[in-house]
């Protein structure tokens, strides 16, 4: 026997159809899609401040390396420690220490230092996004 309040809804009326529980479905699955697309966007950046965090590591040891130094010191063996730590830490990691005019410009396969000036720059690039191009460049300055 059924209830007086089933008994008086219309058929119509009835629970959930197919095409509402598809609707609600959709709508669901488009909300996790969206989720998901900014978890990998996190992860991503992430990723990215990961990387510049080594790289600054990274300038500030060579820093920390060139102040510590005496002036007869044989530099090239900090230098190649240095540039092997640099390649294990970044992708397509390569560094430079030059004296430089213009620090700021150059890239990973033309450092540009001109030898001119007073400034000591600690160039470091690395490929952020990984196409095979190290385009994301460090650059520290130090006053000779």
């Amino acid at each position: 026997m059924e209830s007086s309040a089933t008994a008086a809804a219309p058929l119509a009326w009835r629970g959930a159809t197919l095409l509402e529980v598809l609707t609600a479905l959709s709508i669901v699955s488009f909300g996790l899609a969206g989720l998901t697309a900014t978890q990998l966007q996190s992860l991503a950046q992430l990723r990215a401040l990961n990387l510049e965090s080594q790289a600054r590591l990274l300038v500030l040891d060579m820093g920390e390396r060139l102040h510590g130094s005496e002036p007869g010191d044989s530099f090239a063996d900090e230098l190649a420690l240095w540039q092997a730590g640099i390649a294990t830490a970044l992708p397509e990691g390569q560094g430079v220490v030059c004296i430089d005019s213009t620090p700021n410009d150059g890239s990973a396969d033309a450092a540009e230092c001109d030898g001119g000036g007073d400034l000591l720059a600690i160039k470091l690039w690395w490929d952020e996004d990984r196409d095979g191009t190290a385009e994301r460049r460090q650059v520290s300055i130090l006053q000779r």
